[in-house]
């Protein structure tokens, strides 16, 4: 029996991996141990999910990092983004730390290789001087994993994956998500092999990360697999019940962005909340205000208390806090409301999500807010660059959504979506297929597939 691990310590992860076909196809195989660690592991609710004869769950070893690995780590990154690969991570960076702050660590970055140092120096210097750690060899000796699996090319704190690098055990990274390689920064750890979302990435792999295109897999999106199964999204009744919404009335869903990435975004909703109140909307017209699923209680309470008692305004609390890296674990009835969410609304509006491309996947017209001030004048470095210069560009491009850079055209925007829902189709069909690669429901199958082939068992190509 070949044993695999499985570092998975964000609840997206969970939802990627655990709660589609891929754990379901790895489960499956008589031939295989699957042992899944997580900063969660020893929570009863979660063991008591996925624990199996074959399943073992295991806690994350917690380790630290040491100063001269993090020293390394940082060096790596400005010798990476000084190469100027691409503007998406500039775009980024700008915002975390500032003019001067990406200045000087150019200087430093464009410094290192001046004097002949790479990205693969460091990397080598990394695992030179790593040092087991305890914690981690000992569920390495416990289990003697023939491959390790992880989702996170980035994160500083990776010893359980050099770990296995220094064991000489292949190591796979499943991408967690289509934007990684491209604004992420240089890889943490190089693994042997990477599975991603679309054939765009392997391009990313290649020229950004000099990743050899022939070790990349194309997989598609295995949380995608369960919008190609309209049967088991809710019933229209059960949901519009659940949600509290009007069943008579249009539904236009806001999705809100990860907290601190748009300073004034109660003030942009409040736009967006107004414009949709207009007497060419009449009272046909109901909003749903979908609350990121990490959103702080400081800040859901500000939404609350500033929306919860308004007309046609109905807000969504999704997922579950938990205490893996990113702050949730959506479970299958919180990934199956979601799906719900976005099947059942009219017209999705976003600033700048991911979750375009989940509108996109059940062909909802979709609308960028482009307009970013404040009553305040408040803003985002990163938003005002985000829509020309940023990996969301590849989004743009498709014209599969729709950029508003004012309540006046956001109005005109919703009003022709609600109108006729077919338009800008041939955008989002293009957004799928650049996206997405393939939209059958065997994303998850094909992944576990790649990790079945690395532990060299034979089993049926999923095309």
């Amino acid at each position: 029996m070949k044993t695999v691990f499985l570092f998975l310590r964000q609840g997206i992860s969970n939802r990627n991996l655990l709660r589609t076909d891929f754990l379901k196809t790895l489960k499956e195989n008589p031939q295989v141990r699957v042992v899944i660690l997580s900063p969660i592991g020893d929570d009863a609710g979660f063991r008591a999910e996925f624990e199996a004869p074959n399943i073992c769950v295991e806690k994350w070893p917690r380790t630290k990092v040491g100063f001269w690995e993090k020293r390394l780590k940082n060096l790596k990154d400005y010798v990476w983004v000084s190469r100027g690969l691409t503007q998406a991570i500039r775009v980024r960076r700008l915002a975390q730390r500032g003019k001067w702050g990406l200045a000087w660590r150019d200087v430093l970055g464009r410094l290192a290789r001046s004097l002949g140092i790479t990205e693969q120096h460091i990397n080598a210097w990394e695992m030179r001087t790593y040092q087991s750690r305890s914690t981690v060899a000992q569920v390495y000796d416990r289990y003697h994993p023939d491959l390790v699996v992880f989702t996170r090319l980035f994160g500083t704190n990776l010893h359980v994956i050099k770990e296995a690098k220094k064991r000489r055990i292949p190591v796979l990274c499943l991408v967690e998500s289509w934007d990684n390689l491209i604004c992420k920064g240089p890889l943490s750890v190089v693994p042997d092999t990477i599975a991603v979302w679309n054939k765009g990435m392997v391009d990313e792999a290649s020229q950004l990360h000099d990743f050899p295109r022939e070790q990349v897999a194309v997989v598609g999106v295995p949380q995608f697999d369960l919008y190609t199964d309209k049967n088991a999204l809710l019933a229209r009744e059960e949901f519009f019940g659940l949600e509290r919404l009007n069943r008579h009335k249009r539904l236009v869903t806001y999705a809100a962005s990860t907290e601190g990435f748009i300073p004034n975004e109660p003030d942009i909703f409040e736009t967006v909340y107004q414009t949709l109140q207009q007497k060419r909307f009449g009272d046909s017209v109901q909003v749903m205000l979908r609350l990121h699923p990490i959103t702080s209680a400081p800040l859901r309470e500000k939404y609350y208390l500033r929306f919860s008692n308004r007309p046609n305004v109905t807000i969504q609390r999704p997922g579950r806090t938990s205490a893996l890296h990113d702050g949730w674990d959506p479970s299958w009835a919180d990934m199956v409301n979601l799906a719900s969410t976005i099947f059942y609304s009219d017209v999705v509006v976003n600033i700048a999500s991911t979750m375009a491309i989940d509108a996109a996947v059940l062909d909802k017209p979709v609308i960028a807010v482009a307009f970013g001030r404040g009553k305040q004048g408040v803003r985002s470095i990163y938003f005002d660059d985000i829509f020309g210069n940023s990996h969301y560009r590849k989004l743009v491009e498709t014209k599969g959504l729709r950029l508003v850079g004012s309540a006046e055209e956001l109005a005109e925007a919703v009003g022709a979506y609600l109108e006729n829902p077919s338009i800008d189709a041939s955008g989002r069909s293009r957004l799928r297929e650049e996206l997405c690669f393939r939209l059958d429901g065997q994303s998850g199958t094909r992944a576990a597939s790649v990790v079945l082939h690395r532990l060299g068992i034979t089993v049926p190509e999923v095309i």
